[in-house]
């Protein structure tokens, strides 16, 4: 009799433990749909593509002050980003954009050194910048979305 109640009571801990067990692996580990980020990345990605396209024809030093507002909403995107609980992924897409040694920051200093850029460097950047900003928007609307 003793050993039943034992068994019971091991038997009631397990199936507690695989219940706390499925509750949270239902949670979410990423965060929900955002659709003020998913406006802000694609509003982004085009800002981004063009200031790569701007680089064929526009001196680094005149498109000054389009490099800066760009970089000012790509900190704003990062940050919201960033906040967002759950959401490293994203945030580790930006990373990849704004790093100090990562792909648009040496964009910034190649197009700098150079002052312009060929059409086909340009091109070829645009297009780089469009994938990374597209993997960003694609996490963003495959994400559940709250009711």
């Amino acid at each position: 009799m003793v050993q039943i109640l034992k068994i019971k009571k091991n038997a009631s801990a397990a199936l507690l433990i695989f219940f706390f067990t499925v509750v949270s692996s239902c949670t979410h580990h990423i965060a929900f749909y955002d659709q003020y980020a998913y406006t802000q990345a694609t509003s982004l990605k085009v800002d981004l593509q063009n200031l790569a396209s701007e680089s064929s024809s526009v001196a680094y030093a005149y498109a000054k002050d389009d490099i800066d507002k760009v970089n000012v909403e790509m900190e704003k995107a990062f940050e919201y980003s960033n906040g967002r609980s759950k959401n490293t992924i994203s945030t580790d897409q930006y990373k990849i954009l704004l790093g100090e040694n990562n792909f648009y920051k040496s964009f910034l200093q190649t197009w700098n050194t150079q002052s312009k850029l060929s059409p086909a460097a340009a091109d070829e950047v645009s297009k780089k910048i469009g994938q990374i900003m597209d993997q960003i928007i694609a996490l963003e609307s495959g994400k559940t979305k709250t009711k």
